[in-house]
């Protein structure tokens, strides 16, 4: 199994929610530090500081390049000016200068919530960062409907930053509580800001000691032995994914290389089990990959995939060692159709395609013939792992082409404007809630709902994808044919194309969303409608409901007749993918026309009429 070893460079679009600009950009970190010195530097008597060290390194060549870890070792070597004492330094540079604890108030960014995405549906069970902020709790808490991370027992995201916490926390896979919820484990190598934000300011000089910046902290881990011996387990265990590394981490690379030594070492002394080709290196379980920003990969990043192939008599060309590196260049097959030329791979765009490419084939697993979806489907329907290929060839490829992202990529795409959601969870979740407003940030992974996302993507095939007389559709057409805003009545689908301009509107529904039809329903712009079908996706006895169709002010506009009919009735036993799609669109077309078996017609309650000129009338 994979394991994201996230940087800075994953969290540098974040925004604070307070406005705070820059907060997470390392560079503006580092820039705010050096700021601090050199006003420092300003300040102090130069006749008591021509000797200081700080001071000449900062003024000697003002266009000198300084790293972060730097920046914050000058700063503990600085003049502790009008505080006096290490620990207040250190706390003035933890608090006003870089105010780590503001980083616990930072939005997650889409690359955050895309690494939730994944570790929802089972892929990902642990991140390792390096980063101060809460950003990847927070957007895991929130795809279950958390407002954000929860400090609790019950919370799916467990922060590990100490050996107490690793101890506790390290083997556990579900939270506690009712539900049961897969835990995603996040290791804080580097300290955590909720941590600060949790501790009063007189007792926090001790905590702020466990924020590693400096130099220092970083080569000996900060005495955090637990959380290197974690690194070169999952090093040779697990293969890591470097996201958001482009400065130099001195813990991070000088562990990696020791651990890759070790590789090296027993290779040399195993000749019987060297290989040759240096093709099957990276095939290895625990074969490292690196995300880099730019088109080439730095020193350290080059020096860690080097190091791990451990074959002294094969040398490696850049393209072999480039071999799981994503470079800047590859933004071209990420992001084919954008129109940016630059060669940047943004961790948003690289974590969103790599989601999308991991769904689509967690969809096809879930659609085999030993599935949830074909054990529900089959005993109405021989032909359902046929039919359900052929809808997933629909969504999976554009022109004959098949799309490792999906014939409409949008589809799992992040929209700021519609909650932070995927329109793929709004779908599912207005299916099976009748609740007006979404909760930011949920997700339904296939895992949860392996028969109702698939039924819905079949659905939707069914109704829109196979128009004949609209083969090939957009993205904005197909959006434009689903509204997951009707509220009660479950997820609108336009199927005007079936029904012509009989008033008619399609709705698929849950179960819990068939029992729960109110009374009155508020009109969104549909007073043509005359009849609803709602399309249960669940076993389901069809029967027909009334309800009245009101206006923003509850003044009633019409009555409209709802058809609730199971998904399971609507293929008739077809043992064929054309026979299944002929009988559902003809049953489907019908069903508005169905008489209420359990309703008295008026032929059945009424008596005839004797004629005058009947004999038994005389």
């Amino acid at each position: 199994m994979v394991v994201p070893f996230i940087g800075a460079g994953v969290s540098i679009d974040a925004k604070h929610r307070g406005g705070i600009a820059g907060l997470t950009n390392t560079r503006c970190m580092c820039e705010r530090v050096l700021q601090a010195l050199r006003e420092k530097c300003q300040t102090r008597d130069r006749v008591h500081c021509t000797s200081c060290v700080v001071r000449k390194e900062i003024e000697s060549n003002p266009k000198k390049e300084i790293s972060f870890d730097k920046a914050c070792e000058l700063w503990e070597w600085s003049c502790s000016g009008d505080r006096g004492g290490g620990t207040c330094r250190r706390c003035e540079l933890v608090r006003e200068i870089l105010k780590i604890p503001e980083f616990a108030n930072v939005e997650p960014a889409d690359a955050h919530y895309y690494i939730a995405f994944l570790a929802r549906e089972g892929l990902i069970d642990e991140v390792i960062t390096t980063n101060y902020d809460t950003c990847i709790e927070d957007a895991y808490c929130k795809t279950f409907g958390f407002s954000n991370a929860l400090e609790s027992a019950d919370s799916p995201a467990l922060v590990i930053g100490t050996l107490a916490e690793y101890r506790s926390k390290g083997g556990k896979r579900f939270a506690n509580g009712m539900n049961k919820r897969r835990c995603l484990k996040v290791y804080k190598i580097n300290g955590c800001a909720s941590r600060l934000c949790a501790s009063r300011v007189d007792d926090c000089h001790g905590y702020c000691k466990n924020i590693l910046l400096t130099e220092r902290d970083l080569q000996d881990w900060g005495k955090r032995g637990w959380a290197r011996d974690l690194f070169r387990d999952r090093l040779r265990s697990r293969a890591l994914l470097f996201s958001g590394f482009g400065s130099d981490e001195p813990q991070v690379r000088h562990t990696a290389l020791q651990v890759c030594e070790e590789f090296a070492s027993e290779e040399r002394d195993n000749a019987t089990n060297r290989s040759h080709n240096s093709d099957t290196i990276w095939e290895k379980p625990n074969a490292p990959f690196i995300v880099a920003y730019v088109n080439t990969l730095s020193f350290s990043q080059a020096q860690i995939m080097r190091a791990y192939a451990p074959y002294e008599d094969v040398s490696l060309s850049p393209e072999k060692t480039n071999s799981n590196a994503f470079l800047g260049s590859d933004v071209q097959f990420f992001d084919a159709g954008g129109s940016s030329d630059k060669q940047q791979l943004e961790a948003d765009l690289f974590w969103k395609r790599l989601f999308q490419a991991a769904f689509w084939r967690l969809l096809r697993r879930a659609c085999g013939r030993e599935s949830a979806i074909v054990s529900f489907l089959q005993p109405v329907l021989l032909c359902a792992p046929a039919l359900l290929i052929e809808a997933l060839d629909w969504f999976t490829s554009r022109n004959e082409a098949e799309c490792i992202f999906g014939r409409f990529p949008e589809m799992l795409n992040l929209a700021e404007d519609r909650g932070r959601m995927i329109p793929l969870a709004r779908w599912v979740e207005r299916v099976r809630t009748i609740q007006p407003e979404f909760r930011s940030g949920l997700y339904h992974p296939l895992v949860d709902r392996p028969v109702l996302i698939p039924a819905v993507l079949l659905l939707i095939y069914l109704i829109i994808g196979n128009n004949h007389r609209k083969s090939d559709i957009s993205w904005e057409e197909l959006r434009a044919k689903i509204n997951d805003d009707d509220g009660p009545l479950g997820l609108s689908i336009d199927g005007c194309h079936m029904f012509g301009d009989a008033g008619v509107r399609l709705y698929i529904a849950h179960r819990n969303v068939a029992e729960q039809l109110p009374q009155k329903v508020v009109c969104h712009g549909h007073k043509e409608m005359t009849v609803a079908i709602q399309i249960v996706v669940n076993p389901w006895r069809a029967r027909t409901r009334r309800v009245h169709l009101v206006d923003g002010k509850g003044n009633r506009v019409k009555v409209v007749t709802v058809r609730q009919i199971s998904i399971l009735e609507l293929f008739g036993h077809a043992t064929s993918v054309p026979e299944a799609i002929k009988r559902f669109r003809e049953r489907l077309r019908t069903t508005f026309l169905l008489i209420d078996p359990g309703r008295a017609r008026v032929h059945h309650r009424s008596k005839p009429l004797r004629s005058w000129g009947d004999e038994d009338g005389r």
